[in-house]
């Protein structure tokens, strides 16, 4: 299903290790996921979403994070759509994801403004979840006609390369045809909780 959606798996093998060191979480490791016991559905299809978004496609500085993480989450909504489970719309709009009041203070740390390396992945809300929504709402912009063959274009031309939020910008306004400077300031850029866009 990740073939379908984003392009040919980016390696030769695959596979997963798990190793019960306790250490809490899993790891998308190139070609072997590292899993901390035996992981349920939605992770190993988010450890998977990292071969293309993550270990092929690589950030080039840490504050594009989201590059990595929300895609893979991103990449779980779009598996649950796609196996009779709730759309990605559904969980866009979901009270821990959009149903947020306005008022969380989840919210104030949009993506491209995280405060240092110790906290990438703290709230994990801001790369995660406001990751995966700002590709879902950027979806229902310009429509699936222009989306998914841009992301596999994402994939195609940056293949075992290392990319920037500003790269992914320039490739969706280039598929488009338009601007987004608004769209894209308000996801990634603007403390508190997008209303327009």
């Amino acid at each position: 299903m990740l073939t379908d959606l984003w392009g040919p798996y980016p390696f030769s093998s695959a596979g997963a290790v798990i190793d019960r060191g306790h250490v809490g979480y899993a790891l998308e490791s190139q070609t072997k996921p590292m899993y901390d016991g035996v992981p349920g559905l939605s992770t190993v299809v988010h450890e998977l979403a990292h071969q293309w978004f993550g270990d092929s496609v690589t950030l080039s500085v840490w504050p594009d994070i989201w590059l990595n993480e929300g895609f893979a989450r991103f990449s779980e909504w779009m598996y649950n759509e796609r196996t009779s489970g709730p759309t990605a719309q559904q969980q866009f709009e979901a009270p821990g994801n959009y149903g947020l009041a306005a008022t969380d203070a989840r919210w104030q740390t949009p993506p491209r403004a995280i405060p240092g390396p110790a906290n990438l992945f703290s709230p994990s809300f801001v790369m995660y979840n406001r990751g995966a929504m700002t590709l879902q709402a950027l979806r229902v912009k310009i429509g699936d006609a222009t989306f998914f063959p841009m992301m596999r274009a994402w994939y195609a031309e940056n293949r075992n390369g290392n990319v920037t939020t500003e790269d992914f910008i320039a490739l969706a306004e280039r598929e488009h045809g338009q601007q987004l400077d608004d769209f894209f300031d308000v996801w990634l850029y603007t403390p508190g909780k997008p209303t327009s866009w």
